[in-house]
């Protein structure tokens, strides 16, 4: 791995501690001070953010330019498969191939719907996404009477 790749994923890695610290922070205070799309972001952040510390690594994977790692919001599902998928826990799991399988399966549903929460993502796969849903909500241009027919289907009135 080169120096600079390792100086990214040291970079990438920092941030997600930091955004994992900030997401455990925001759900200790509870959705009574703090709504729940706030700790989501922080933890799709962190999330995205591992992923992408360990993915840098990986010298096949572009880093710069319109596909590059760095420019994207998408790998931590790619990330988990290749973390279910390691050696290490198909040895943990030896003699126990039907529950790895339920396990990762369960793990990579959770990790599509944490990349889901990327606002990037979300204009793409699920126009539900928390920020999506405030843009339409609020921008100047979205009518009072589509304003309400949004918020009665998201439940937020």
């Amino acid at each position: 791995m080169s120096e600079l790749r390792g100086k990214w994923a040291e970079a990438f890695l920092r941030q997600g501690r930091s955004d994992l610290q900030v997401y455990d922070h925001l759900v200790a205070l509870g959705e009574s001070q703090v709504p729940r799309c706030h700790s989501l972001h922080y933890l799709q952040m962190a999330c995205e953010k591992i992923a992408k510390a360990y993915r840098i690594r990986d010298t096949n994977a572009e880093l710069d330019g319109e596909r590059g790692l760095l420019r994207r919001h998408v790998g931590f599902e790619k990330f988990m498969r290749a973390l279910v998928l390691s050696p290490a826990i198909g040895e943990a799991y030896k003699g126990r191939t039907a529950q790895q399988r339920a396990i990762a399966k369960a793990l990579m549903a959770l990790a599509r719907e944490i990349e889901k929460l990327a606002p990037a993502v979300a204009r793409q796969s699920a126009p539900e996404n928390a920020e999506r849903r405030s843009q339409l909500l609020f921008s100047p241009g979205t009518p009072p009477q589509r304003r309400l027919r949004i918020t009665r289907g998201y439940g937020l009135y």
